[in-house]
């Protein structure tokens, strides 16, 4: 963790980005390898989710915001963190704001 980044940025960053629980598992996701890329189907079987189309949804919809980067080899797409340098601290800190979290984007 970075420790710039305070509580309430983080949630406004997740209330934003993450606005379902799969794409706050994502966020976590690469909070936790932000170097490496993957793909999709590497993704949902790492964090649990049986449909990847959902993760590929959720993953497009943050290559959109650029919080991910989309690059394709040998016709196969991998996803990985952006170089954003504001947009990666918001993300490498979220998963230790994960626990207040959960409740707080349930009631916003």
């Amino acid at each position: 963790m970075s420790g710039e980044m305070d509580n309430n940025t983080i949630l406004e960053f997740a209330r934003q980005h993450a606005n379902t629980w799969l794409k706050l598992d994502l966020l976590c996701f690469w909070s936790r390898y932000p170097h490496a890329k993957f793909t999709a189907g590497a993704i949902a079987r790492a964090i649990g989710c049986k449909r990847r189309t959902d993760v590929e949804e959720a993953l497009d919809s943050f290559v959109r915001d650029n919080l991910v980067d989309k690059h394709t080899d040998r016709a196969l797409p991998f996803y990985c963190l952006t170089d954003d340098a504001s947009k990666r601290e918001c993300v490498l800190d979220i998963r230790a704001y994960r626990s207040s979290l959960r409740p707080a984007l349930s009631m916003g």
